[in-house]
This record gives C-alpha cells, sequence and structure tokens, in this order.
C-alpha cells in the first residue's frame, strides 16, 4: 500500500490560481459606469449689476453673472434694446459673464427691456436659455403698458419671423426712412409681436423686413407696413393687423424665358411648353425665342397629324421679356402631332436663323389625364372682389374671379394647390402693392391664405369646402 504525501503548498498555490482566472473573467464582464445624463438645462442668470428691474439707473455698463460658463450667439442679430439706442453698445462675453458698455447717454426716466433672444448658450452643450429679458429704470418706477398686435403679407397672406415692429413717436413720411425707431419687437413665427414695458404716450406703427440692418424703411424692396391709425397707451393695447407690401420686386430673371447660352452661336435656339413631350388641352402650342424675330415664314412651317398633313396659322407675339410664336389649331385629344420647322425660316433681331429642318414630335393630353375641381365657399364676401388663386410650389398657376359662393373648373391638372382668396380691390385681376410716400396712403391689396390644402387626382371629381371665418381667421 502506497502512501501520498499530500503537498500544502501546491494545494494553495492552484486554489490561488482559481481565485485569479475567475476575478479576471468577472472584471471582464463588468460593464464600467456611465457618464450620466447629457446636460439639457440653459443656463440661469444669479446675479445682475445692476440688479433685474433696478431703478435710478445711471451705470455705464450693465454685467450679467451666469451659473456655468456660456457663450454669445450672434449678438448683434439676437439681442434687442428698447428704447432702440442710435448707437448700438458694445456686447461681449466672457467666461460666466455678459457685459454691455452703453456708447449713448442713457434717457432719464426712461424704462429699458433688453431681450437676448436666443444669444446666450452654454458652452458644453450648446443649451439656449431662450428669451431672457432684463428690465431696469433710469427713473423711479418702471412701465409696465404693452401693445401687441401681427403683421401678414398682404401679397400671400402668409407670416414673416424676419419681420420686425417697430414704433415712432412721430409721424413725418421721411421719418421710417431717416430715423430709427423708438421701440422694436420680433415678429413670431405666426405673425405675432408685443411690445413690453411702454411709457404712456402717442405713437405710430410700422412693420419692416430690414433689408440692411438700419431698422429703417429706405429701400422699395423691403416689405413694409403701417398702420393708418395713431396708436395711444394705454389706451389701445390691441393694435389689430398690418398688411407688409413690397412697393418694387427684386429683379429677378423670367424663368420662362431661354438660359443664356454658353457661347455665341448663329443657330436660332428655342424652347417649347411642352411637359414631357405631351401639349395640355387648354394649352397653346407654344416656341419661346430668345430674342426679338425680325422675320417668319409662317408659310413654311408644316404640321402631320401622324403621316397627314394638317392646315394650321401661327401667330406672333411679342412681350417684354421674349418673343412667343404661338401655333393655332384645333388640337385633338390624344393625337400625336409632328411640327417640322424648316431651315430658313426665321430670323431674330442678332441675325441668328434656324440652319437645319427641325422635326417637334408630341401628343395632346386626354381628358382623363386631368380632374375636376369644385370649390364650395362660406362666409365669402363677393362685394370685395375676390379671385381664387392657386399655387404650385408658391408660384400662381391658377387665377379666377369668382361671381359666387362655389367654384368650378372641369380639366385642372393634377397636382397638389395651395389656395388664397386675393380681394381685388381696382379689379384688375392682379395683388397690387401700397404705397406709403403717395397722397392719399394707399394700402395694400390682401391675399387670405387658405390653410387647407386641395390634391387634384387625374380622371376624378375633385371637391373641397371651405369656411373662410373659422379655417383661417384674420
Amino acid at each position: 500500500m502506497h502512501r501520498y504525501k499530500i503537498s500544502w503548498s501546491g494545494i494553495f498555490t492552484a486554489f490561488l490560481f482559481v481565485i485569479l482566472i475567475s476575478f479576471e473573467y468577472g472584471c471582464a464582464n463588468m460593464v464600467p459606469p456611465g457618464g450620466g445624463p447629457i446636460d439639457s438645462i440653459p443656463p440661469s442668470m444669479i446675479r445682475a449689476l445692476p440688479k433685474d428691474s433696478a431703478l435710478n439707473v445711471n451705470a455705464p455698463r450693465l454685467q450679467l453673472n451666469f451659473n456655468e460658463f456660456i457663450e454669445l450667439k450672434n449678438p448683434s442679430d439676437e439681442i434687442l434694446i428698447s428704447p432702440y439706442p442710435i448707437q448700438q453698445p458694445l456686447i461681449t462675453g466672457n467666461l460666466r459673464t455678459v457685459t454691455i458698455k452703453w456708447k449713448d447717454s442713457l434717457l432719464p426716466n426712461t424704462t429699458y427691456t433688453i431681450d437676448f433672444g436666443a444669444s446666450i448658450a452654454d458652452i458644453n452643450e450648446g443649451n439656449i436659455l431662450r428669451n431672457y429679458t432684463y428690465v431696469f429704470s433710469t427713473g423711479n418706477h418702471i412701465d409696465s403698458n404693452s401693445l401687441s398686435g401681427r403683421v401678414i403679407l398682404a401679397e400671400t397672406g402668409k407670416t414673416d419671423s424676419t419681420m420686425w415692429a417697430l414704433l415712432y413717436a412721430k409721424e413725418e413720411d421721411s421719418t421710417v426712412a431717416k430715423e430709427t425707431p423708438k421701440y422694436v419687437a420680433r415678429v413670431n413665427g405666426k405673425g405675432f409681436f408685443q411690445f413690453n414695458n411702454l411709457p404712456s404716450g402717442q405713437y405710430h406703427l410700422y412693420a419692416l423686413k430690414d433689408a440692411d440692418g438700419n431698422k429703417k424703411y429706405n429701400q422699395p424692396i423691403e416689405a413694409f407696413a403701417f398702420l393708418e391709425d395713431q396708436i395711444i397707451v394705454p389706451r389701445d393695447a390691441m393694435a389689430g393687423t398690418l398688411y407688409a407690401f413690397a412697393a418694387e420686386k427684386e429683379k429677378k430673371r423670367d424663368a420662362s424665358a431661354p438660359k443664356a447660352e454658353k457661347k455665341q452661336t448663329d443657330k436660332l435656339t428655342y424652347q417649347t411648353n411642352l411637359s414631357e413631350g405631351a401639349l395640355g388641352l387648354t394649352d397653346t402650342f407654344s416656341l419661346l425665342f430668345k430674342e426679338h424675330l425680325v422675320s417668319v415664314d409662317k408659310g413654311a412651317l408644316l404640321l402631320f397629324q401622324d403621316s397627314l398633313p394638317a392646315a394650321f396659322t401661327p401667330q406672333v407675339v411679342y412681350d417684354s421679356v421674349n418673343l412667343r410664336l404661338k401655333i393655332l389649331y384645333n388640337w385633338l385629344p390624344g393625337e400625336s402631332y409632328n411640327l417640322i420647322l424648316p431651315k430658313g425660316f426665321a430670323k431674330d433681331s442678332s441675325g441668328r436663323s434656324s440652319v437645319q429642318n427641325d422635326t417637334i414630335r408630341f401628343r395632346v393630353k386626354e381628358e382623363k389625364e386631368y380632374g375636376s375641381v369644385r370649390v364650395r365657399f362660406k362666409q365669402l364676401d363677393l362685394a370685395k372682389n375676390p379671385r381664387l388663386l392657386f399655387y404650385e410650389n408658391e408660384t400662381i398657376v391658377h387665377n379666377d374671379k369668382l361671381t359666387n359662393n362655389e367654384f368650378f373648373i372641369n380639366l385642372f391638372k393634377p397636382g397638389s394647390y395651395q389656395l388664397a382668396i386675393l380681394y381685388d380691390k381696382n379689379g384688375n385681376g392682379i395683388w397690387d402693392p401700397g404705397d406709403y410716400f403717395s397722397k392719399p396712403r394707399k394700402q395694400p391689396e390682401i391675399v387670405q391664405a387658405i390653410d387647407k390644402p386641395m390634391t387634384v387626382k387625374a380622371n376624378w371629381d375633385n371637391e373641397i369646402d371651405i369656411d373662410l371665418i373659422s379655417n383661417n381667421p384674420q
């Protein structure tokens, strides 16, 4: 019988090895603690010098201290001071402090409000302290009057959050063009604005889309609105609606005109009004030329319906942008045509002519490719000479006078449309801007946007009911 000698040191070594292996694997499965929730809290003001709502202030600068490191974003655009300073103060941000150093002397017995907009954000996560307002007075009380209203773009019935509401203490034709306003307020996305901490007094109210940043109406392309009646604070807390207009349009190239060629050529070029090789049933076939034609051999043009020649009469129509050669014919729905433009059939004012025969192949759409449209109105004021506008991609594609509470058209191009009502005051069929500098002043014609879009389906009776009061109150 053999006896084995037990090695206690070996057993201890093996036991220690197992413990170490277990610990190593256990540690491999451990998940380190996370970094905690992301900071989503904006900075908060903890100290102001002078303090918020302080009275009898005459300090040359203002300091605001926050509970964390901050940065200033677009302070010249975001920070709004009322009364509006003639010289904008120096505004800086450093670590946890925002400093405003005045360049003008503060007005006596005046309540100042500083709206920081979206300018203050924490430096780590970018959380914005939105619409923080600081108030102080150089007198012995804080003015508490307010004035609110709304600005709507007269031509479209929409709103523009980049506009400003302006208050002036006097009314002269040149005031809005040469002087900065007394008070300025932001217009929000729904067109509303509000002045706060106003002193009692008489004011004149305007709105402006400020193209050059000086808060003055000195460009006719700037959208501008004016309230005819004087505002008396505190009697008038609600100003109503101002309708903004641009007295002149920004000059834009006509999209329908052919694009300029990259290099000079002797070839006469043109575009057609075909859509994907098809002519609409309600369209007149047209050739659009870059420059006015000086000669056209109408009799040289050839038209074929399938393989059969057809008789037709082209008509030349000039306008201020280009020349259109209209092809008048009794186009048959669903039929295919070939229009042959012979060499030398036309010459434009630059001496260009067609250098070879050209054939345009197209078809005419069928009725089933269109839908009918019926719009029924409630609360439509026919005395205001309303016109129904259809917009596609913000472009008016249809404009019809309304003579009763129901509109119907049999052939309408399928698509998604926005609708609006133009109240055509002068009956010329188009929207007309206002004129602030005329005698008497003239308000713009008003377009009422309809917030109910209309989708027109092909080969379908498309109908919609619109209550002009409850659907889109003004």
